[in-house]
C-alpha cells in the first residue's frame, strides 16, 4: 500500500508519521529529500544562476531562510525553483518504493498542486483550523502573522485538499487523538488489524 500524505502548511503533517511507523509503514518525507537536494552541487549551481549569491551562507551552503524569502515574495521565482526540484524529489521517492518492500507513506506537501495522486493508492489530508495553523507557524517556525498568512495563501486552499483526499485527519487536538484517527483509518481499510495509538 502506498499512501500520499498531504495537508496545508501548519497542519502538522509530520505529526501523523509516527502512528504510521508504529503500524509498520516505511516513511518518506519529501521535505527531507528537498533539503538533501539543496546540498547538491547541481542545485547550488541552479540556485546561484537563478537567485544570485544573496541566498548563500558564508560556508557556501544555501541559506534556506533567505531562499524562502525570495520565493514566497515572487511567484515566478517559486515556480522556477519547484520546476527544478520537484521532478528530482519525485524521482527519489519513486526510487525508494522498491526498497520499502511493503507499506509506505510519503509526506508530500504539494501532492495535489502537482497532480501526483497517481503515484499512490490512497491520498490522505491532514487538516487544522486556521487559528491553530497560524499559531504553529508563528510559535514553532518563528514567522510573523503576515508571512504565515502569505505562505498559507501560496498553497491550494485546505478545503480543496480535503475535498480531493480519500481520508482526512483533524489535527487541532492531542497527538493521541491524531494517532487514534490513523488507527481507525488503517483498520477500516483492513491495512492493519492492530495498531498502537
Amino acid at each position: 500500500m502506498r499512501i500520499g500524505l498531504t495537508g496545508g502548511i501548519g497542519c502538522g503533517k509530520s505529526s501523523v508519521l509516527p502512528a504510521f511507523e508504529r503500524s509498520g509503514f516505511a516513511v518518506i518525507q519529501a521535505d527531507l529529500l528537498a533539503h538533501e537536494l539543496l546540498n547538491s552541487e547541481a542545485t547550488r549551481t541552479f540556485v546561484f544562476s537563478r537567485f544570485g549569491g544573496g541566498v548563500f551562507a558564508q560556508n557556501d551552503a544555501i541559506d534556506r531562510a533567505a531562499l524562502a524569502e525570495k520565493i514566497f515574495a515572487d511567484p515566478q521565482a517559486r515556480a522556477d525553483l519547484e520546476a527544478f526540484l520537484h521532478p528530482r524529489i519525485r524521482r527519489r521517492w519513486a526510487d525508494d518504493f522498491p526498497r520499502s518492500r511493503g507499506d509506505v507513506v510519503v509526506e508530500v506537501p504539494l501532492l495535489f498542486e502537482k497532480a501526483w495522486e497517481c503515484d499512490f493508492d490512497l491520498c490522505v489530508c491532514v487538516a487544522a483550523s486556521e487559528n491553530v495553523r497560524l499559531a504553529r507557524l508563528e510559535n514553532q517556525r518563528g514567522l510573523s502573522r503576515e508571512k504565515a498568512l502569505a505562505r498559507i495563501a501560496a498553497q491550494m486552499p485546505l478545503s480543496e485538499k480535503i475535498r480531493r483526499a480519500d481520508a482526512v485527519f483533524f489535527n487541532d487536538g492531542s497527538r493521541e487523538f491524531l494517532a487514534k484517527q490513523v488507527c481507525e483509518f488503517l483498520k477500516n481499510r483492513r491495512i492493519s488489524a492492530e495498531c498502537a495509538a
